[in-house]
């Protein structure tokens, strides 16, 4: 059995890496990835890479994360990021923190924009995965990060991003804009009716990003309350807290994700070790 403590990823980025004037966060970032995991007892995390860092070598990084029990490195960084973006992103590095660091368990996949998928068609994905584990020598889980507004978009061009299913095995399902957190419950039922086979972990933000402004408070209980439900009955595989550098400024979601954390993080999740999985038709369990 594992407890919903055990359950959560950190989501790591680099000190001051979201205080840009669209964000508009309060304060100085100065809380690390190890400091938050530490300060609430996390094994797991993930390693975002993005304009402000970290450059290569990663291996700062993973050195100040080998206490995780889990560490999952971005292979392909946020949008901002441009290198070689016509070629295979950040894979060679990563491979390298593959064979140095054995923490590193899995790749993570970010900013799937438009534009990105022009970049990166879905054979394109499922060769990096086979690429970094046959380097790695031991197997390793592929995110990619799934945005709810593009579940439900039409859009084609040049690829829907339900077309990545191949090498994919757990699915970073995040809300950008908070009105779909009303939704939540019936967003995750469509995304999951149409990736049925994958696992789920539920991306929950500290802030409201896509305004710049502190999230509502109901709907970060709504969003918290709702990971609870889904891990105690295998629906999610897990839920990662976003992010490491927006902690210590004094906001309010991060008190409200602490008390939850304090309430919950030591249950033991009830569904046992067959998360994850979900059937198609399977709906009840939402």
């Amino acid at each position: 059995m594992s407890t919903v403590r055990e359950r959560i990823w950190m989501y790591g980025a680099v000190c001051g890496a979201y205080h840009t004037p669209h964000y508009r966060l309060p304060g100085v970032s100065t809380v690390t990835c190890a400091d938050a995991c530490r300060k609430y007892g996390l094994t797991k995390a993930v390693m975002d890479v993005c304009v402000r860092g970290p450059v290569y070598p990663f291996d700062a990084e993973s050195e100040k994360l080998a206490f995780l029990d889990e560490l999952v490195w971005t292979i392909i960084p946020s949008g901002g990021v441009i290198r070689n973006e016509e070629g295979f992103f950040d894979m060679e590095e990563v491979i390298r923190q593959v064979c140095k660091y054995p923490n590193v368990k899995g790749i993570f996949c970010d900013d799937f924009s438009y534009r990105r998928r022009s970049l990166c068609p879905p054979e394109k994905l499922a060769e990096m995965k086979h690429r970094v584990v046959a380097a790695g020598g031991r197997p390793l889980d592929m995110w990619l990060v799934v945005y709810a507004a593009d579940v439900f978009t039409e859009r084609r061009i040049p690829h829907h991003i339900l077309d990545y299913s191949e090498g994919v095995d757990i699915a970073s399902f995040w809300s950008w804009h908070p009105f779909h957190l009303q939704v939540l419950r019936e967003n995750l039922r469509f995304f999951m009716s149409k990736w049925p086979d994958k696992k789920i972990n539920l991306g929950i933000y500290l802030w409201d990003f896509s305004s710049g402004q502190p999230l509502d408070d109901r709907l970060m209980d709504l969003q918290l309350e709702l990971a609870l439900e889904l891990l105690h009955t295998g629906t999610i595989h897990g839920l990662t807290i976003c992010a490491s550098c927006v902690m210590g400024l004094g906001i309010k979601a991060e008190e409200t994700f602490a008390r939850w954390l304090e309430r919950h993080g030591d249950e033991e999740i009830r569904s046992g070790e067959s998360v994850g999985k979900i059937v198609i038709g399977d709906n009840e369990r939402l």
